[in-house]
């Protein structure tokens, strides 16, 4: 599952910054109930329409989820696309998050799975997103630098030429895509520039029976 403006980056972070799990939730409502009968060191986070939800601890920024913040603590998430895409996989036996700042990691885990992969954005509310899709050609684009015969679907090939189009610089190529201006008007510009770093972290969160955890 790729959401690249945030989620995605989001749930990287605070996993790689030692957090005990993530719970996705489909809505803010739903993640606060959750809060509320829950015991131990609980975070309550998310956004909603990239504005964090009032009371809630945090946000859906990656760089507010510090190691200080999050290390050891269980995060209740949920964010308008990315935590709503992860929940509709959970059928899946096998999901992984990934997005610009794990690319190389995720491809390495997708394939050593052995078997066929399908690559899932999760769009800005219900519609196509090029941040996503661009994100997917970075992964794919590691996973033929691990194995060049892997076969691509047309859309996998047109994930593939918009990353490779945007010539690593993932900022000027999103320019004018609607989720990223409407992220820059939101004055978001450091979450921007941090989700489209590249092969930032060697950490691949896995969904499995309904939390999000290191694999």
């Amino acid at each position: 599952m790729v959401d690249a403006l945030r989620a995605s980056a989001t749930i990287i972070t605070a996993i790689s910054n030692g957090c005990d799990r993530i719970v996705p939730t489909g809505e803010a409502n739903e993640a606060a109930a959750i809060k509320k009968i829950s015991e131990g060191n609980v975070l309550l986070c998310g956004e909603m329409a990239a504005k964090k939800v009032s009371g809630f601890d945090l946000g859906n920024s990656p760089l507010e989820y510090t190691q200080d913040i999050v290390e050891e603590r269980i995060i209740i998430f949920s964010t308008t696309n990315g935590t709503v895409a992860i929940k509709t996989l959970a059928p899946a036996e096998d999901v992984l998050i990934g997005t610009f700042i794990n690319a190389e990691a995720v491809a390495k885990k997708a394939i050593s799975l052995e078997r066929d992969v399908v690559m899932v954005g999760a769009g800005t509310k219900g519609k196509f997103s090029t941040d996503d899709m661009m994100a997917i050609g970075c992964i794919i684009d590691r996973m033929l630098k691990i194995d060049d015969e892997i076969e691509l679907d047309d859309m996998g090939r047109v994930a593939l030429k918009l990353y490779h189009d945007a010539n690593h610089d993932i900022l000027g190529a999103l320019e004018g895509s609607t989720h990223f201006e409407y992220l820059r008007q939101l004055k978001l510009y450091d979450d921007l520039e941090y989700c489209t770093r590249e092969d930032m972290f060697d950490v691949v969160p896995v969904y499995q029976e309904g939390v999000i955890i290191k694999g």
